[in-house]
C-alpha cells in the first residue's frame, strides 16, 4: 500500500483500510531507515578499524 491508499481511504471514510494502509507506509519508511543506516554503521566499521595492538609487541618495540 502506499500513502495514495491512505489518502483515498481517508477521503471515502474507510478509516480501516487507512490504518492498515498507514501502517504499511510507516513500516516502509522505517524498514528503508533502517537498512540505509546498517550500511552507513558497516561501511564505517572498515574504514575506522584500527588493529588491535597485543601487549607482547607493545614491550618489543620499546626496546628497540
Amino acid at each position: 500500500m502506499t500513502v495514495e491508499n491512505f489518502v483515498d481511504s481517508l477521503h471515502n471514510k474507510n478509516n480501516i483500510d487507512a490504518e492498515d494502509a498507514f501502517k504499511n507506509v510507516m513500516a516502509t519508511k522505517v524498514g528503508d531507515a533502517l537498512e540505509t543506516k546498517r550500511k552507513e554503521v558497516a561501511g564505517s566499521f572498515v574504514k575506522n578499524h584500527i588493529p588491535e595492538v597485543e601487549e607482547d609487541e607493545v614491550e618489543e618495540d620499546d626496546t628497540v
